[in-house]
């Protein structure tokens, strides 16, 4: 399990603990619910227990599910002792051939919406994993995670220097590339992730972005996030909760996975607090949180990328830019090459 997942995964959850909580009552008469999914997953269930202090919750990470129980049916037949099962979709190769709709056939499951949003850090990608889907074990890890600059691995692969390719992080590059025009289809994937799961998320879009930047990456959103989709999904399941002020009493886990910068000029772009600074997570490789500038997040990424087979630095956006006689051009025309 990669160290982002095990942050996120709470207790581990066994056989004989499924056994156990399925086998007592609530603790105060409340709701069972049950969690399934990522670490946004985990964030909510935080909220839940925080909204609802007399229910019984529940969460264990979809990364690896399967291991725990090789077949759906095992999955499904302890999530049932639950009042509700709450999840994000997921994929996993269960012996049975178990899906997520097996679970939703078996259970009481309301689907939690992914929330992905690129448009504060259109440069954030992932390397190494070329279908782009996967379950991930094909992902290179720098010094941001699995989070990597597609300028830096550009850079890298044209033979820049750490100058040349700090160059690029610039407005005009940003507008070359289209970084700021990724707002209407970041919206509207974030939109269709909402219908997909039966959740709306017209309103809460609106809602998070009058508070700013509402990620810390492209896939990690901040907690007021969490705690908003707490109370919506509470509400779907027809449980009622208290008033609570949970910006003021929840602190923010996803800090712990580290933070993209919002670039300066794209901050500036959308009005919104920037920063030039990376957050890193803590790792046994690279070791406690602290910040980096740029170009000390550049040269800790070329080195990561000196280390692996030039193979394995692959990444769709970056191999459509190599792709383009034009682009290219521009890029080290801009990096003053």
């Amino acid at each position: 399990m990669r160290f982002t997942d095990r942050l996120f995964a709470g207790p581990s959850i066994v056989r004989s603990r499924w056994q156990r909580w399925s086998a007592r009552p609530s603790r105060v008469g409340g709701p069972r619910l049950l969690l399934i999914g990522n670490c946004q997953a985990s964030a909510i269930s935080t909220a839940m227990r925080l909204l609802r202090p007399d229910a019984d919750v529940v969460f264990t990470s979809a990364f690896g599910i399967d291991r725990t129980y090789p077949r759906m049916e095992d999955l499904v037949r302890a999530g049932a002792a639950f009042d509700f099962v709450f999840a994000n979709a997921f994929a996993a190769p269960f012996r049975d051939g178990g899906t997520f709709e097996t679970l939703r056939a078996g259970v009481n499951l309301v689907p939690i919406p992914t929330v992905v949003f690129s448009a504060f850090h259109p440069d954030a990608i992932y390397v190494g994993d070329r279908i782009g889907g996967g379950d991930g074990r094909d992902i290179v890890y720098g010094p941001m995670g699995g989070y990597h600059s597609a300028l830096a691995l550009h850079g890298y692969l044209e033979g820049f220097t750490l100058e040349k390719t700090e160059r690029l992080f610039g407005r005009e590059t940003f507008s070359r590339l289209g970084y700021l025009d990724v707002w209407p289809d970041a919206e509207a994937a974030l939109l269709k992730l909402g219908r997909d799961a039966g959740y709306p998320l017209d309103d809460e879009i609106v809602r998070w972005a009058r508070r700013g930047s509402f990620m810390h990456g492209i896939n990690h959103p901040k907690m007021f996030v969490a705690n908003d989709l707490a109370r919506g999904l509470l509400a779907k399941a027809g449980i009622a909760h208290g008033e609570c002020d949970l910006d003021s009493y929840v602190a923010d886990p996803f800090i712990a996975a580290g933070t993209w910068p919002i670039y300066p000029d794209i901050a500036a772009y959308y009005g919104v607090a920037g920063s030039s600074l990376f957050l890193k997570a803590p790792s046994r490789r690279t070791g406690p949180t602290r910040t980096m500038t740029l170009r000390a997040f550049l040269k800790a990424s070329f080195a990561s990328y000196a280390r692996r087979p030039r193979a394995r630095l692959v990444s769709p956006r970056t191999e459509t830019w190599r792709e383009s006689d034009a682009i290219r051009s521009d890029l080290r025309a801009l990096a003053g090459r």
